[in-house]
């Protein structure tokens, strides 16, 4: 059962089923931050901006090509690897160059990533170098022992199983003594099929309507709030 994080659910509880955990795992977009319609937007048009270019075609053509791509293959950089032999680096490089003045530094997320107890890792489908422009923005950087991207991935997007494994080997921890954080469902099951704990963040449905899965219990947890979770979880105080 996915169990949804409330007033009711107690934090000594929440405390007891994190208990073996050392490794606490993180998306990047939408989940170390809240769903930002400036940077989704920014993305979303870049994405189909360069589809455009790369294959010569309308920007109707264009944002068809794009979706069809995300549910087949993940990511759109992969179909445009697979099915036009495009340097997935010309995608990410192109993509990512975001205006991200929307994220802001969140002192309240990086006291509760410094009290758990462990270490921290990024894992997404987005370039290491937007990773890491990320965790500025948020003031992160000292908090988490490594990132791995699409590129560490070999191109092969979560939610592929070789993806996680190849993660957790890089990192050389157990999924036993793991927790992932994501906003997609569709990865959360992964992780979960894996080994490890999960957590979904259930606040970004709008923005993944290809993400949606059959499995009622696909996730261990589900929170609207990574910052409410991770305040239950550390016992750390609310900011007043």
């Amino acid at each position: 059962m996915c169990i949804r994080i409330d007033r009711t659910y107690m934090m000594d509880d929440l405390a007891t089923a994190f208990k073996d955990i050392r490794n606490w795992v993180f998306d990047l977009d939408d989940t170390l931050y809240p769903p930002s319609e400036e940077v989704y937007s920014q993305m979303a048009k870049r994405i189909c901006a360069f589809v455009m270019r790369a294959l010569n075609v309308d920007e109707k053509t264009a944002s068809v090509i794009q979706k069809d791509y995300y549910r087949k293959y993940g990511a759109t950089v992969c179909g445009l690897m697979l099915e036009h032999n495009i340097p997935p680096d010309e995608f990410t490089d192109y993509v990512h160059r975001l205006d991200l003045s929307s994220i802001m530094e969140n002192p309240r997320l990086r006291d509760c990533l410094n009290a758990l107890n462990g270490q921290k890792f990024v894992f997404t489908n987005g370039a290491h170098s937007h990773a890491e422009r990320v965790l500025e923005r948020l003031g992160l950087c000292e908090c988490f022992s490594g990132i791995f991207s699409i590129s560490e991935a070999g191109y092969i997007p979560k939610p592929a199983e070789r993806t996680y494994l190849k993660m957790l080997n890089t990192f050389k921890i157990a999924p036993a003594e793991s927790a992932m954080f994501d906003d997609s469902p569709v990865n959360i099951l992964a992780a979960k099929k894996v080994g490890m704990k999960t957590v979904w963040i259930s606040s970004n449905v709008a923005n993944n309507p290809y993400c949606s899965v059959d499995d009622k219990n696909f996730c261990d947890f589900e929170t609207p709030d990574l910052v409410e979770f991770l305040t239950e979880l550390t016992g750390k105080e609310k900011t007043r």
